[in-house]
């Protein structure tokens, strides 16, 4: 199991905004399992309101990349929640969907990697799905 920190952007019509979060993974090839994401906004936080996405997929580790330096893939696919409230007191509210994606774990040490991962979700409002897409990178803490 991987356990880290991720930074990027998100991406929703036509706008960028900088996401920072935790994710928790499978670090081995030949072994599925859960990748569980959750990140927020720091800018929306600023502003006063929490602003939270949550990814829980199912995942699949290419079979090889157990040595130093190699590079594992990890296509997934599953749910995400989108949920947001203000900051002492205000209102919230979440919405739902599916998603696809793939992330890359390169081991750089027996208990260090470094990922990239891509998500791309459909998040369901009032019966019409929105698209939201992630990129980010991070350290990944092997265990």
């Amino acid at each position: 199991m991987a356990y880290g920190v991720d930074f990027g952007t998100v991406t929703a019509f036509e706008d960028a905004v900088i996401q920072v979060g935790f994710r928790a993974a499978p670090s081995r090839g030949g072994v599925g399992g859960l990748d569980l994401s959750i990140a927020t906004f720091p800018d929306a936080v600023a502003a006063g309101v929490v602003v939270l996405i949550l990814d829980l997929d199912f995942t699949f580790g290419t079979p090889r990349g157990e040595q130093l330096g190699s590079v594992i893939f990890f296509p997934r696919a599953g749910f995400s929640v989108l949920a947001a409230g203000g900051v002492g007191g205000g209102g919230g509210g979440a919405v739902a969907g599916f998603n696809v994606g793939a992330g890359v774990l390169a081991k750089v040490s027996p208990r260090l990697g470094l990922r990239l991962d891509y998500i791309h979700r459909r998040l369901m409002d009032d019966g019409e799905l929105y698209p939201l897409s992630s990129v980010s990178i991070g350290f990944a803490f092997l265990r």
